[in-house]
């Protein structure tokens, strides 16, 4: 039950899980546009997607371990997702290619914590 929660919930964030993680599909995300307006912003960006993620990866252990109080800690994780989702709109189009490799990295990183348990 609780694996498959979070499944449902990486599908929610526009992830595209599969058996290779490596195959995690980063423009999946489809959200309303918020203008970028250099590369350093989208790392800045990344940046703070990378931490949600670390965020997000550290609550969904604690749901694993049998904490629910964790799960009260996803909805306010959702609100933040919104928000950072909102500036990943259109993220392709605009990002360098190490840009999007990181992109894919990070969205495999959430995949495998997920598909591990």
């Amino acid at each position: 039950m609780k694996k498959s929660f979070f499944l449902v919930m990486a599908v929610i964030f526009g992830l595209t899980v599969s058996n290779d993680v490596n195959a995690v599909n980063s423009s999946a995300m489809v959200v309303p546009s918020v203008a970028v307006s250099s590369s350093s912003d989208w790392d800045s960006i990344l940046d703070s997607y990378e931490k949600y993620v670390n965020e997000y990866i550290a609550v969904y252990k604690k749901v694993q371990a049998g904490d629910m109080s964790a799960y009260s800690k996803m909805a306010s994780l959702m609100e933040k997702y919104q928000k950072l989702a909102e500036q990943l709109d259109n993220a392709k189009d605009d990002m360098t290619a190490s840009q999007l490799a990181r992109l894919q990295k990070i969205n495999a990183k959430l995949a495998k914590a997920i598909q591990k348990s």
